[in-house]
């Protein structure tokens, strides 16, 4: 899960990197796009663990306990 969030920050920063070069408004595009980019890494981390927390919910529900069939 980190790296959805690290790739975020990377992407955010270096698209807000690059439009600051090309528009010459350093550090103004940079700023906006890291923070974007950080609040998609945020939401990439809560779908992941949404995703880990139903998959184990489905799980659990399948387990029925109780003592192993009996050998015929």
């Amino acid at each position: 899960m980190s790296t959805e969030f690290i790739a975020g920050v990377i992407v955010g920063g270096g698209i807000g990197w690059f439009l600051d070069k090309w528009f010459e408004t350093m550090p103004l595009f940079l700023i906006i796009f890291l923070g974007l980019g950080t609040a998609a890494g945020v939401v990439n981390i809560i779908r992941a663990a949404n995703a880990l927390s139903t998959n184990a919910g489905a799980d659990k529900g399948n387990d029925q306990g109780g003592s192993p069939p009996a050998k015929m």
